[in-house]
């Protein structure tokens, strides 16, 4: 018994000496299909030399007969497409324009009718052309590389590429981030972008551009680039972050979108449209119908103020048709 009595003594002796408990440091993993090495060839190629990707099928009132739509949407970008957490329901300035469309084609029952189908931008022309969705509405930047494969609306937002920062970074220009990681979404012309700046940026590519705000606040970043209607969403979920001045003129020979913005901190020129499959002519014209009597009553103009307020853009912009606008310039 003594003896039991002396080895219990010595291990609460040891005990008391040993180091005491610290817990496991804590990780801050990298989001799941993050690349921090893209491939050198760019993720959407330009445009042809006589291609104008704003031009899109004349409108149409004839109404197509659908018993549902099917809604290709994100559900992590603020102030454009994202489900509310309190109420559960999509929002956003997209949101709203589609369901302008839900109610010129099914009235009253456009919220019975519409099924939104959360999908990554990257697979965004996939879903469309396995039918999956019918249309997509995703800040899609209208491209004549992917008008080969899909069909487009007229322009519902005219925005362009600009940085988000950390608040407290030391950066104030474009020039400011050489050899620096500039993040952006898989699949988007914005990794194109970064690249084509030739100021010895180093693109990362992440599965979704909510993705690369959480690696700029984890410091695996130094910038998130994208259009500034996306960005507006980001900075909004991260006090802790500022938007970056533009140059004048942009490095590398970047366009400086004058038309549209005042002050040349966008250095690209991105057109938004909904996307469609190509034989889905029907649905197209009337979604630019639709579009049209949006810009024309004022509509256009309420839902970008309470979505979009600060949004430095000059109004609805204008529509352009051609007769044969899903097959230009191929």
């Amino acid at each position: 018994m003594r003896r039991a009595v002396v080895t219990l003594a010595a291990l609460a002796l040891v005990a008391g000496c040993a180091t005491p408990y610290r817990p496991p440091p804590i990780t801050e993993p990298t989001p799941e299909g993050a690349l921090f090495s893209v491939p050198e060839e760019p993720v959407q190629a330009g445009d042809a030399p006589d291609c104008d990707p704003r031009y899109s099928l004349p409108p149409s009132t004839v109404r197509p007969r659908l018993d549902r739509l099917k809604v290709g949407v994100s559900q992590s970008t603020p102030r454009l497409s994202f489900r509310n957490p309190r109420t559960g329901e999509f929002e956003g300035f997209e949101i709203a324009l589609v369901m302008e469309v839900a109610k010129a084609l099914f009235g009253a029952q456009a919220k019975e009718r519409v099924v939104f189908v959360t999908v990554p931008f990257s697979e965004g022309v996939r879903r469309l052309n396995d039918g999956t969705i019918d249309l997509f509405a995703q800040s899609m930047t209208t491209t004549c590389k992917r008008a080969t494969e899909i069909a487009y609306s007229s322009d519902y937002l005219d925005t362009g590429q600009t940085m988000l920062v950390r608040a407290g970074s030391p950066y104030h220009r474009v020039e400011d981030l050489r050899g620096k990681r500039v993040c952006s979404g898989a699949s988007t012309v914005s990794v194109d972008h970064v690249r084509q700046l030739e100021v010895g940026l180093v693109p990362v590519v992440a599965a979704v551009t909510s993705d690369c705000l959480l690696m700029l606040e984890q410091n695996q970043t130094e910038a998130v680039s994208s259009d500034e209607n996306i960005l507006i969403g980001l900075k909004e979920m991260s006090g802790d972050t500022r938007m970056l001045p533009g140059t004048t003129p942009p490095p590398g020979g970047g366009k400086c979108a004058w038309n549209i913005h005042p002050v040349c901190s966008w250095f690209s020129d991105e057109p938004h449209g909904f996307a469609f499959r190509k034989k889905d002519t029907q649905l197209l014209r009337f979604t630019n119908h639709v579009l049209d009597e949006l810009r024309a009553d004022g509509r256009w103009k309420r839902i970008h103020d309470a979505w979009l307020p600060e949004h430095p853009d000059k109004g609805p912009p204008p529509a352009h048709y051609l007769k044969n606008a899903t097959a230009w310039p191929y």
